[in-house]
Parts: structure tokens; C-alpha cells; sequence
């Protein structure tokens, strides 16, 4: 059986186990409607759009939904901190949703359809005050922590940010979210815009500003070893810096006028 067909067969057969399927099946088999496929489909999407509008309650399940225990968004880690000592709150995540199947059905590589998954999961637990890990969305999704922290990484590259634990809280191997928020500072993002995309608040954007622009007015006259005692930053956060620097063309003007004092 060719690959296509038999993704076309997949795709029909879990795409009906919900709600909406099991309803048209009762009209057209089980209370003799006699109208069509057609109107039956119309009236149980609008009979499903009511119960979703006037009956649905936040802490409902739908199909392809579970509720899972994250830590909160407040939470930081520590050392010594373990999980017990951590604030959980409840969120109900989507394991298996309709892209899911039409990214089966498109034929879409693995490695696609996990960016999807891994997109939506972190999401989805952001948006309800909680956040995953690299760990928690490989269990829920039936892959490596490796292939997650690439699905991460691939995205980042892209200018896409995904409020991973690690990311958001600047911890365990996630590179420091502080670089990347500086170069969409220096490509012209305003604080409101640079906090919104990375998922961190506008007092943090701003600060982590302030830091860099401490860099930037120290560098021209210290040498890069003695800015992390200057500065109170980590060696790795000041070569970053001051690659930007470089890379921006920011120091130019200080390391010529620093030229010139010097002659």
C-alpha cells in the first residue's frame, strides 16, 4: 500500500474519534435522520459550538486533552531546590489536536510535526501559568529530551521563541535568553515588543538593556577580563555581549577614539 494512501487511511480514522464524529454517526445510523451527511455535519458543529460556548468549564477535558502538573511560571530554580520544594499548578494540554492530524495527513517530516507539538504544548502551559520543560514535553510527546532542546534550538534560529522552562528561567543547558534579547534590541525592537516575543516581562527586558549597555560603555576601556568583576556578569554573558558589539559595528567609534587618546 502506497505511503500516501495509507496516510490518507490513518488520517480518516483518528480524526473521527471525538465528539463531533460520534454525534454525526448517531444522527445518520442511530435516529434514522434522513437529510444527509451535509446537514448532519452542520448541525453537530453547531450543536458542539454551543456546548463549548455555554457549558464548557475550565477545568473540562476535551478529546486528545490531559491535565498535567507544571511548575509555575514564578517558580525559579535553584541549587538544592528540588521539585517538592517547587509550586505546581494544574494545566490541561492538547497531546493530540486537529494540526496534529493534518500535518499526518500533509505528510509532514517528523521533525515538522514535533515543531508543532512541541509549539503548541509549550504554549498552551505558558498561557495558563505554568511552564514545561525539555523533559515534560519529550515524555508527553514520545521523544528524546535531545530531539526537544533541537526542536528549540531550530526554532530560536528562526526568531522563534517557545516558554521552555529552561528558556524562560535561565536554566540547566539552554543558552542565556539574555543575548537574544539584546539583538532584537539592536535590530530596532521597542521594550513591549522584545517582551512579548521572548515571553519575559518589560522590567526584565530593560534590565538586561541596562546590562548591556553597561558592556558596551565599559569594553573600549577595560579589557574583557575584567569586565565580569566590573559588570557582576558571567564570563559566557560578557563574550556574548561583546560579540554583538562587534557584530553591530558598536564599538568602532570607542576603539578609534580610544586609538587617539592613546596616541
Amino acid at each position: 500500500m502506497r505511503a500516501e494512501h495509507r496516510s490518507t487511511i490513518n488520517y480518516r480514522r483518528l480524526a473521527r474519534r471525538n465528539l463531533p464524529s460520534m454525534l454525526r454517526y448517531k444522527f445518520l445510523y442511530e435516529y434514522g435522520y434522513d437529510k444527509g451527511a451535509v446537514v448532519v455535519a452542520a448541525i453537530v458543529a453547531d450543536i458542539c459550538e454551543t456546548i463549548r460556548r455555554y457549558y464548557a468549564r475550565p477545568g473540562d477535558l476535551e478529546a486528545g486533552q490531559l491535565t498535567y502538573m507544571a511548575p509555575a511560571v514564578t517558580e525559579r530554580g535553584g541549587r538544592g531546590k528540588t521539585m517538592a520544594r517547587t509550586k505546581l499548578v494544574p494545566v490541561r494540554l492538547t497531546v493530540v489536536a486537529q494540526e496534529d492530524l493534518e500535518a499526518m495527513r500533509s505528510r509532514l517530516s517528523v521533525t515538522r510535526r514535533r515543531e508543532i507539538r512541541v509549539r503548541r504544548l509549550s504554549a498552551e502551559a505558558h498561557r495558563q501559568g505554568g511552564l514545561l520543560s525539555q523533559a515534560d514535553v519529550a515524555a508527553l510527546i514520545g521523544c528524546s529530551e535531545a530531539a526537544v532542546s533541537q526542536t528549540a534550538v531550530d526554532l530560536r534560529r528562526r526568531g522563534e521563541f517557545l516558554p521552555l522552562r529552561g528558556y524562560v528561567a535561565d536554566m540547566g543547558s539552554f543558552p542565556t535568553h539574555k543575548a537574544q534579547v539584546i539583538r532584537l534590541y539592536l535590530g530596532g525592537l521597542t521594550t513591549p515588543d522584545i517582551a512579548s516575543r521572548t515571553f519575559h516581562s518589560k522590567q526584565a527586558v530593560d534590565r538586561y538593556i541596562r546590562g548591556f549597555d553597561r558592556v558596551r560603555l565599559l569594553a573600549p576601556k577595560f579589557d574583557p577580563e575584567e569586565l565580569p568583576a566590573l559588570t557582576g556578569m558571567s564570563a559566557p554573558l560578557i563574550d556574548q555581549y561583546l560579540a554583538l558589539i562587534d557584530e553591530h559595528g558598536l564599538s568602532r567609534k570607542e576603539v578609534s577614539a580610544r586609538a587617539v587618546d592613546a596616541s
